[in-house]
């Protein structure tokens, strides 16, 4: 890239940083548009070496996923905004995916955000992948840590399987939200990769409440016919999960 076009590039991203920042987002949408069209002239490299940054900044500092658009999102220096996920940041990592970069997809899964609201691009992205599924921000985490085994990136998949996991109890104590068959099947997955994790005390009372839960809503869909709901079996049999 040469002086000229990089001065053009990092002035116009700082300025639509400074605008958006300030609040006015509409003049910032306008900015960006025009940031896109200038990345969209500079080589592949060049345009992986901006995806790299910008994901690094906002996906490698805190390693979290992305899941909405609140203050914390909005208000940083440094903000990933739909345009430029769909038009720069997501042909390099569907590259990146096919090459079997981990971190590329890693950050496929951190993205999620984008993914879920734009359903039209997700499915033409993971058919472009060869993925039948749905997105699942798993199957992404499950697949870099495979190769490579990063222990950030586990503990991202530990924590999006607990999320899935917390989903299914948290109707408690009235109903589980899952088969007994698949809630043990979860569990049994999660304390697989537990093992492989360095800090596994942050995660024993949450396992031990899962399995206490998962042992006696098993007992309760066995013997179903003789209560009502599963709060009903609790508060027979003496049993408090909070």
């Amino acid at each position: 890239m040469d002086h000229v076009a990089h001065s053009k590039l990092t002035d116009t991203w700082d300025r639509y940083n400074q605008v958006r920042i300030a609040g006015d987002k509409r003049t910032a949408n306008k900015i960006l548009v025009d940031y896109i069209a200038l990345l969209k002239q500079q080589d592949e490299q060049e345009i992986k070496i901006f995806v790299d940054h910008i994901c690094s900044l906002t996906l490698e500092i805190d390693d979290k996923i992305i899941a909405n658009n609140g203050t914390e999102v909005s208000d940083r220096d440094t903000r990933i905004q739909h345009p430029l996920f769909k038009e720069i940041i997501l042909p390099v990592l569907k590259k990146q995916y096919q090459k079997g970069s981990p971190k590329h997809i890693k950050w496929i899964g951190q993205l999620e955000q984008f993914f879920y609201s734009d359903n039209t691009t997700t499915n033409t992205f993971l058919k472009e992948l060869n993925i039948s599924e749905y997105f699942e921000a798993r199957y992404f985490f499950e697949k870099s840590f495979a190769l490579d085994n990063s222990q950030k990136t586990l503990s991202l998949l530990l924590n999006r399987i607990a999320k899935d996991i917390n989903y299914y109890v948290h109707e408690l104590p009235t109903v589980v939200l899952a088969e007994p068959e698949f809630l043990e099947k979860e569990l049994e997955i999660f304390r697989l990769y537990l093992q492989q994790f360095d800090n596994k005390n942050i995660w024993e009372v949450s396992l031990s409440e899962w399995e206490l839960i998962a042992k006696h809503w098993k007992l309760h869909v066995a013997a179903k016919d003789e209560y009502g709901d599963f709060e009903d079996y609790l508060k027979a049999n003496g049993i408090k999960f909070f």
